[in-house]
């Protein structure tokens, strides 16, 4: 009866970080894959020139915008990545695997802005930014489980 509890509890345990997961993806898809309307679509706008807009914007008379462009591109993929790597029961190379699980939901976002007219730009910078934010989603993660083991020890050990 305790073991059948137990694993009650683990499969719970083992549920919340796959929910996560999959909201983060559909909170993504609805960001970046929604039809905009208006005067300034970017319907067909294409960039394969690794920070080329980047620049471009860096240079311009508003400075905000670009830095604000660049990090919600790294934002945007951050809970993906921390919750993807709280998903995986391997740990070996985590990092790795999730962001390139990242890298590839960016490409697959990236394609899909390319194929449908959905008034949105194709820009390799963003699939970087968003690749970086799956990566900063890891190490995140990684920093918070030592974190928590060592406050784990500590309160085992009778240490505040």
């Amino acid at each position: 009866m305790i073991i059948i509890t137990n694993q009650g509890r683990s499969r719970k345990r083992d549920l919340l970080p796959k929910v996560f997961t999959i909201l983060s993806i559909g909170a993504v898809c609805l960001l970046t894959l929604t039809p905009l309307d208006g005067p300034n679509i970017s319907e067909g706008q294409t960039n394969f020139d690794p920070f080329s807009n980047l620049r471009l914007n860096l240079h311009g008379p508003h400075i905000e915008v670009p830095i604000r462009n660049l990090l919600a591109n790294v934002l945007l993929f951050v809970p993906f990545g921390f919750f993807a790597a709280w998903w995986m029961k391997r740990k070996k190379a985590l990092w790795w695997k999730v962001t390139g699980a990242g890298a590839l939901l960016s490409l697959i976002i990236e394609g899909c802005q390319y194929v449908f007219p959905l008034g949105r730009a194709t820009d390799i910078d963003d699939w970087m930014m968003n690749t970086l934010g799956a990566l900063v989603g890891v190490l995140l993660f990684q920093v918070g489980q030592s974190l928590y083991r060592i406050i784990k020890n500590n309160w085992r050990r009778g240490r505040p």
